[in-house]
């Protein structure tokens, strides 16, 4: 009895220190977060990335207010954004995250609350995934293990990227040590990890960024195919096998979970300004790229032709410190640690772009490799590979310290992780832009006056000084925009009515503006556009001048056509071009005009067509007297009912089929997880061969190093945490 009270004190004495040691870790890495974003988590007005053409306030804040608004007042998720780009699909717009659980948090706290809340935790989230890789697959200590983990989620380049407003790379590159946790262990262990792993595909799917998402990918299956290839040679190839199609189930329940998300992206991009001719013209020559791996400042971009145009663009360095503890695992842990710097070569040679005859090899094989802005992105992954080396400098160090005195040796690892932590927050400082949230964030006088005049319609802003974030607070659409993924056949509308021209890929309407640009009040007003904003006068002479504020001129436009109306049909009775637009003077009733519904009332008494003044998209159905009616396109773009004389009624409302289908698939994907979970529960296969042997971290998983070698490598690696 005495030896079972004794057995019980020592383990609940060793779960107490261990809980206090992940306590420790956890509070760590939360202190280091706080201290990337300080002054902002102890001011009620400040945040991180606010500055001018932040994609924060630009675009993710406009967005969460409207999920936010929408779900209070109607108890639903918006499926559709109205207020700029004449119109687009909230649900396929990676920038909103509508289907990543964390933006959900924003029900539940002031959008500035939400955001820092979002941005902390996302911090505190990769750092925890490199800690659980760093001692999971590398075998490293917890101090080495959190050197790691404090080198990656304070890598400089994030937090450059987290300044201008980034934050689905925040949320998504948070992502990737989770996933090569997860790919490690389903190797390992497929039937008991496959679903968890295809749950982190899934999320980093949901995240929002398609370009991470699609490095990320690329990052697992090289992550998948060593692994097998190890696998193969310890084990054979049925263990191979089996690791095989524990992958392969991953990657089926990751899309499948994540097709809610996918399939309007998909739907978006098709019909996107993305589609359009673009090719990369990034190079990184490589004196400069080495030049700054150990540079604090990225290069300016005027240094040579093709360089990064912004700041965060040309931030490669992991940071002093980190590369210092890095080189140091490159000399003494040779033979461990040689495939982490093959990876790292190799995704240099993709990061430096057209510069690097490998990145053209490649952007041939794969496909759309070269259709990505900022191809230095691809670097996150390496920065996650030196955060790894870093942890395993740390523990080199740390043994040959014990090796000539073993006392201190947890008073010098403290001062490593202090270290770390303080030259990362000190070369980051100033790269968060934190700053005030309320004064880029409060409607100007400009922005209330020309909305007061619009009433139901758009305004066009022709140097594109109304806020996207003004538009959702006043209720007010826009015809401008900003995004990724435009609507196509409304930017080329747009160019047309705006008086310029652009070629190739379009994020901006208008692409720009000088003195001869001159819009065209007529097509403007055939898209509801009601109020012009001009820096400068404007010439056509339905634009009626009716105000100046803050040195900006206000026009309104007086051939604006409503929200819908009615026109002749064209000489071969289909709906007529630009050139033959003929309005019929019908009274168009509006009865209900929501987001996502529109209803009318009118009466006619020729055959025309009823057009709806927004950009056609799949998804809106049409409804003629209580029964479906197609729809056709006028100039392309804009929605156009066909209908006979008399008195009708008209229900245009969207409910897109892609959404539903996405739904139905999650759904399936996530009863799959369900199952596979459950199943796991009930049935307890035996451990395989190799588990039975040795249920440590295995190093071998990532080393070149033959099989007797790492087993020596991961005792040592035990009896260290049994010593502690």
């Amino acid at each position: 009895m005495n030896e079972e009270q004794t057995v019980v004190r020592r383990f609940r004495r060793v779960s107490l220190v261990s809980l206090l040691s992940a306590m420790s870790q956890l509070g760590t890495l939360v202190v280091v977060a706080i201290a990337l974003l300080y002054p902002a988590p102890f001011h009620q007005n400040q945040l991180p990335a606010i500055r001018i053409g932040s994609d924060l306030l630009m675009s993710h804040w406009p967005t969460a207010l409207l999920i936010q608004r929408t779900f209070a007042q109607e108890h639903q998720l918006p499926l559709w954004n109205p207020y700029f780009g004449g119109g687009q699909p909230l649900s396929a717009d990676p920038l909103a995250t509508l289907f990543y659980p964390p933006t959900h948090l924003v029900h539940f706290l002031s959008l500035r609350d939400y955001y820092l809340v979002l941005i902390l935790g996302h911090l505190v989230f990769a750092g925890l995934g490199m800690l659980l890789l760093a001692r999971r697959a590398l075998g490293l200590s917890p101090l080495p293990a959190l050197v790691a983990a404090v080198s990656y989620m304070a890598t400089p380049r994030l937090i450059g990227h987290l300044g201008a407003g980034h934050v689905t790379i925040v949320q998504t590159v948070a992502w990737f040590p989770w996933l090569a946790l997860a790919c490690w262990a389903t190797v390992r262990e497929p039937r008991r990890w496959s679903a968890q792993f295809g749950v982190c595909i899934a999320l980093m799917l949901l995240a929002g960024h398609p370009q991470m998402a699609y490095y990320g990918l690329l990052m697992t299956a090289g992550l998948s195919a060593w692994l097998l290839l190890k696998r193969w040679r310890l084990e054979g190839w049925r263990a191979a096998l089996l690791s095989l199609a524990g992958l392969a189930a991953a990657a089926g329940i990751g899309v499948l979970l994540a097709a809610v998300y996918l399939l309007p992206l998909m739907e978006l991009t098709v019909r996107s300004t993305r589609q359009l001719s673009l090719s990369s013209v990034d190079t990184y020559p490589l004196q400069h790229f080495l030049y700054e791996l150990i540079d604090q400042q990225p290069a300016p971009h005027f240094l040579w032709e093709g360089a990064p145009h912004y700041p965060w663009e040309g931030i490669l360095t992991p940071g002093l410190t980190v590369l210092a503890l890095a080189l140091l695992a490159l000399a003494v842990r040779w033979r461990q640690v040689w495939p982490l710097l093959l990876a790292i070569v190799i995704v240099a040679a993709l990061a430096m772009g057209n510069s690097s005859p490998f990145y053209l090899l490649v952007a041939k094989v794969l496909p759309d490799f070269d259709r990505f802005r900022g191809l230095a992105r691809i670097w996150f992954v390496a920065l996650m590979l030196f955060a790894l080396l870093a942890g395993l400098g740390t523990d080199a160090l740390l043994q040959g310290m014990r090796r000539i005195r073993s006392r201190g040796t947890v008073a010098a690892s403290f001062l490593l992780v202090l270290i770390v932590a303080l030259s990362l927050v000190m070369t980051d400082g100033g790269h968060a832009h934190v700053g005030e949230v309320r004064p880029d964030t409060t409607p100007s006088l400009l922005a209330r006056s020309a909305a007061q005049l619009a009433g139901s319609g758009r305004i066009y802003a022709v140097q594109g000084n109304f806020p996207q974030v003004n538009a959702v607070q006043l209720r007010t659409p826009l015809a401008n925009g900003q995004d990724p993924l435009l609507i196509e056949s409304y930017a080329s509308y747009m160019q047309r009515a705006g008086g310029y021209t652009a070629s190739g890929y379009q994020l901006i309407i208008p692409a720009y503006d000088n003195s001869q640009v001159q819009p065209h009040a007529m097509l403007l007003g055939l898209m509801h556009v009601s109020v012009v904003i001009s820096q400068r006068p404007l010439t056509d002479p339905l634009l009626m001048r009716v105000g100046e504020v803050d040195g900006t001129l206000i026009y309104k436009n007086i051939a604006d056509a409503g929200t819908a109306y009615l026109v002749l049909p064209g000489p071969d009775r289909n709906p007529p071009s630009l050139d033959q637009v003929r309005r019929l003077n019908a009274d168009v009733r509006a009865i209900t005009l929501k987001p996502e519904q529109e209803t009318f009332t009118f009466s006619t008494g020729t055959a025309g067509y009823f057009v709806i003044a927004m950009p056609a998209f799949p998804g809106w159905n049409a409804v003629l007297d209580g029964h479906s009616a197609p729809v056709q396109l006028m100039a392309g773009v804009l929605p156009s009912i066909k209908v006979g004389p008399g008195t009708h009624t008209l229900s245009y409302t969207y409910a897109p089929p892609s959404v539903r289908l996405g739904t139905l698939l999650s759904t399936v994907g996530l009863l799959a997880v369900l199952g596979w979970l459950i199943a796991g529960y009930f049935w307890k296969p035996g451990k395989s061969r190799r588990s039975r042997k040795d249920d440590g971290p295995h190093m071998e998983s990532i080393s070149s190093a033959d099989p007797p070698t790492c087993a020596v490598a991961a005792g040592e690696g035990s009896k260290r945490d049994s010593a502690r």
